[in-house]
């Protein structure tokens, strides 16, 4: 454990080891902190079950999930429209191909794909497919794939949270940088940040070997590796970058970036250059109740960030177990990595886990408010 506070923030270490008596991870790494400053931060347990695996660290690299589509494709496309690269209001036929991009996802806009408005479905295995075809074009398939998926309902019209429609983006992003996500990312958003370990893990880039990762699961994919390669079978089968899952990270640099956006949002941006108004475009609800473009909102009585959490909070939560929490009205903030999904993707212990957890963050950061 590692905490650079007084007693107030104790039962934030308690609780980090009560998950691991629980059965609810194998390792944590968990921060907090208030507009932007860092005030506490932990980590417990082991990289995996074999008790011979290294002990968790704030070192540990966690596989973040769908904490990719805020911090990598959201984030890329929010640098892309401030720097007038791109409108907010473009529609996929003005950016993509008309060589595989269907009549009826031509007038999808970017800002109903990003906040899950486009009548796109959720998920589709398409990694059989991927795995299918050639190497060479496995890379480029998410998109093509999830253009060709039938709209389940009107664009505009409802919201259902849908990994196809970060798969586009991502191909937006490439199309208008003339670079892949992982790259574009790493040189325009993370390394000027200082943030050397948040990135994309590629099955083809053999460096990342060296560090400490928080084992996952083979899961729908016998034989995979549980360490240092992607959960997400679509993700793992187009080579471990896609729009909708891929990113790895610490717990440190996740807060770091939280904490970054948070004062890009007050219009302290710093050198990366994204204004105020797209920040601030990017962290409103599309419309009354929806999420907001790039970014999930509380749900009244059943949020993972608890019931302390102000309604102008955003944040995201991932499939592995990890999660990211930002109060833009009262200032917290809570970054929570687990490897939750080790345990076995049906173990959901982590839904009772989660808001303990941020409601016993708002009571040592003295902003409860019930």
């Amino acid at each position: 454990m590692n905490s650079p506070v007084g007693n107030s923030f104790q039962c934030l270490e308690n609780l980090l080891v009560e998950g691991l008596d629980q059965g609810v991870y194998t390792a944590a790494a968990a921060l907090v902190g208030l507009r932007g400053e860092l005030l506490w931060q932990g980590a417990a347990g082991r990289a995996s079950r074999d008790m011979a695996s290294p002990p968790a660290t704030l070192d540990t690299v966690f596989d973040l999930a769908s904490l990719t589509k805020p911090l990598a494709t959201a984030l890329a496309l929010m640098l892309l429209v401030s720097r007038g690269k791109l409108s907010f209001t473009a529609t996929l036929g003005e950016i993509l191909p008309a060589s595989w991009l269907p009549r009826d996802k031509a007038t999808l806009t970017l800002a109903a794909l990003l906040a899950h408005r486009a009548g796109l479905p959720a998920w589709r295995p398409f990694y059989q497919d991927i795995l299918a075809a050639p190497e060479a074009e496995r890379a480029s398939m998410p998109a093509r794939l999830a253009a060709a998926a039938p709209l389940e309902y009107e664009p505009g019209t409802a919201t259902l949270y849908s990994d196809l429609g970060y798969m586009l983006l991502a191909a937006v992003v490439e199309a208008v940088s003339g670079r892949d996500l992982d790259d574009f990312c790493r040189r325009e958003i993370y390394g000027p940040l200082g943030l050397h370990t948040l990135g994309f893990v590629p099955k083809a880039r053999p460096e990342a070997k060296g560090r400490v990762f928080a084992a996952t699961e083979a899961g729908l994919i016998p034989g995979r590796a549980v360490f240092g390669e992607v959960h997400d079978e679509n993700a793992w089968a187009a080579g471990g970058v896609a729009g909708h899952a891929g990113l790895f990270g610490t717990a440190p640099e996740v807060f770091t970036l939280a904490a970054w956006l948070y004062r890009a949002y007050q219009g302290h941006s710093g050198d990366l250059g994204i204004n105020q108004e797209v920040v601030r475009l990017f962290m409103t609800p599309a419309a009354p109740g929806c999420r907001t473009p790039g970014f999930d909102l509380p749900t009244p009585g059943i949020s993972s960030a608890g019931r302390y959490f102000s309604p102008r909070s955003v944040g995201h939560t991932g499939f592995t177990g990890t999660s990211l929490w930002l109060d833009l009205e009262l200032g917290q903030m809570a970054v929570l990595l687990t490897n939750r999904v080790h345990m076995g993707r049906d173990n959901d212990k982590i839904k009772a886990f989660r808001p303990r957890f941020h409601e016993a963050a708002s009571r040592a950061l003295g902003v409860c408010r019930v």
